[in-house]
């Protein structure tokens, strides 16, 4: 099984944008598993998220609400936890499809290049 995500981060702006960097990885084979649901929330629980960001958050990863962007720009200071949370959350359903790999690929280049 997955490890967890890292259980904090700097600050609570950092960890919205994890979130909606993880939302965005978790549609990129155009579902959502319930794995990646479940662990999205539980990262959300634990980083503090509010009654009504998790109410956000649930619609998001149903899909009744668009995915808010990711700034990537505010991620790249922690490329590496940031990644490793990526790679947690798509190695929840125990496969990586295509899509996921090629985008924690892009992730990571973006991360790396800005």
């Amino acid at each position: 099984m997955a490890s967890a995500p890292p259980k904090s981060l700097p600050n609570r702006e950092l960890v919205l944008e994890v979130i909606r960097l993880l939302l965005q990885v978790a549609w990129a084979d155009d579902e959502v598993a319930p794995a990646e649901a479940a662990l999205l929330l539980s990262y959300g629980r634990r980083s503090g998220l509010t009654d009504a960001e998790l109410g956000q958050l649930r619609a998001c990863l149903s899909g009744q609400a668009p995915l808010p962007p990711p700034n990537l720009g505010a991620l790249r200071e922690h490329r590496v936890a940031v990644l490793r949370t990526v790679s947690t959350l798509l190695k929840s359903d125990l496969r990586v499809a295509p899509e996921e790999d090629a985008i924690l690929s892009q992730i990571s280049a973006l991360l790396g290049a800005l």
